[in-house]
């Protein structure tokens, strides 16, 4: 029997500042518009050019560097818009959201936004469907850690990406519904969604060999990027957002919830995307758009109940460094020791 009972994410009273906060922590669309059209696709637009006049090795590789560097934010806007926190009409919230962030990365909106909610819902149980980012168990020592971030740089989650959540979780939540068991609760659609990205990749692939010249730019400099060091950065961050050290806090780590307030530049240059490295403020609060999170981050930060309930750390390269040094030495966190022995006593 899986555990589904996650008390550390109940919300603490809502105090009188938090509520103000709230009032007017609103979606902003010339901000969208900013992080889409310049922290995005601008971005990603300048590494094609700059590959297309100068295309050797070097510019090759920091062009896949560019590209990826994009792609996080439309990534993360995607994910703002699965909170409905992109834009304030939900037409063009979903729209903008399916269409232009997450369909052009290979991202299946509906399917990701299902599974990312109940994420949320069953963060540190065994029922989330996201725990294999965060989930040490399988991470607990330095080869299997390495065999971890290798298979994450050749593509390994392509089955995951394409196959589970394109068709197999469709089907099997269908099943469930009639039993009402399902912990992810897919959108009904007349097709299947992944066919949505026939016709934005084709569009993409046709961009990249006007704009180049090459007709394999698409494959070289965009999926590539994708299942490769997108996927890794991705799946890293995943892990570095939930994951715990032997000698964290109790209380502040029994969550699972982590912010990194002030990230240094070597995370702000291949994990931080927009404001999410105050990761625990947004799920506790995952409605307040990511432009939000700093301010909400000085509030809660000022209020006992709220900042006992997470961790901060230092920088996600400090983690992963400790974290490191933790499995090298044979070490477990033995917060998730007790996690798990609960739940396999459940």
């Amino acid at each position: 029997m899986e555990s589904t009972a996650n008390s550390n994410l109940i919300p603490a009273p809502v105090t009188a500042a938090i509520s103000e906060f709230l009032k007017s922590a609103k979606p902003k669309t010339h901000r969208t518009i900013f992080d889409l059209l310049f922290n995005g696709y601008l971005r990603i637009a300048c590494a094609i050019v700059l590959f297309k006049f100068f295309p050797n090795p070097a510019i090759y590789l920091l062009a896949i560097y560019v590209v990826t560097s994009g792609m996080g934010v439309l990534v993360n806007l995607a994910h703002e818009s699965q909170h409905s926190t992109l834009l304030k009409d939900k037409r063009w919230n979903d729209f903008v959201g399916a269409w232009l962030c997450a369909y052009p990365v290979g991202s299946i909106w509906g399917s990701s936004r299902a599974v990312h909610l109940a994420h949320h819902k069953y963060l540190n149980t065994t029922a989330d469907p996201d725990r294999h980012f965060h989930d040490e168990q399988d991470k607990s020592d330095p080869i299997q850690f390495a065999l971890y971030l290798i298979k994450l740089v050749l593509g390994g989650q392509v089955w995951t990406s394409i196959v589970v959540n394109g068709f197999l979780r469709a089907k099997e939540s269908a099943s469930n519904a009639a039993q009402h068991e399902s912990i992810v609760a897919m959108p009904r659609r007349a097709y299947p969604e992944i066919l949505n990205l026939l016709p934005v990749q084709a569009a993409v692939f046709a961009i990249f060999w006007l704009v180049t010249g090459f007709w394999w730019a698409y494959f070289a400099l965009w999926l590539i990027p994708i299942f490769t060091l997108g996927t890794l950065l991705g799946y890293v961050r995943g892990f570095i957002d939930h994951a715990r050290l032997a000698d964290d806090d109790a209380l502040r780590s029994e969550g699972r919830l982590v912010s990194v307030p002030y990230p240094s530049v070597i995370d702000r240059l291949f994990f931080t995307g927009l404001e999410f490295h105050f990761h625990a403020e947004h799920h506790l609060f995952p409605t307040v758009p990511h432009y939000y999170l700093p301010e909400l981050h000085k509030i809660l930060q000022s209020d006992e109940q709220y900042c006992r309930r997470y961790l901060l750390r230092t920088s996600y390269t400090s983690f992963l460094s400790d974290y490191f040094k933790q499995i090298s030495r044979g070490e477990k966190s033995r917060i998730t020791e007790r996690v798990y022995e609960r739940a396999k006593e459940a």
